[in-house]
């Protein structure tokens, strides 16, 4: 039995067009992804490896890694130290939307 082609972008856009739920889920997702995205980006365009980073924040490679890793949840103490290693700030603004990914 041959295998049928599928599209798989266009089956998860059906489903996150049918199911208000798996939408609001995966848009988390998708801010975190990003915003550890975006830092990865910075790290690298710095020159910084995770080790480097480690040893300027006092934190362990591991423990970079983790931060790295989307599904992982650092304390806030470990994620601003992982912050200032970058020489980066936290800013904190009003959203424009109503997305609320606490319950989710």
């Amino acid at each position: 039995m041959p295998f049928k082609k599928v599209n798989v972008k266009e089956e998860i856009n059906k489903r996150l067009e049918s199911d208000i739920e798996l939408k609001k889920a995966y848009d988390c997702a998708q801010r975190e992804y990003e915003v550890l995205k975006q830092l990865v980006k910075m790290r690298n365009e710095m020159g910084l490896s995770q080790s480097d980073v480690a040893r300027k924040s006092g934190l362990t490679q591991q423990m970079v890694s983790r931060i790295e890793t989307v599904g992982n949840s650092p304390t806030l103490r470990n994620f601003i130290k992982y912050v200032d290693s970058l020489g980066l700030e936290i800013k904190i603004e009003k959203k424009n939307n109503n997305m609320e990914c606490s319950k989710v």
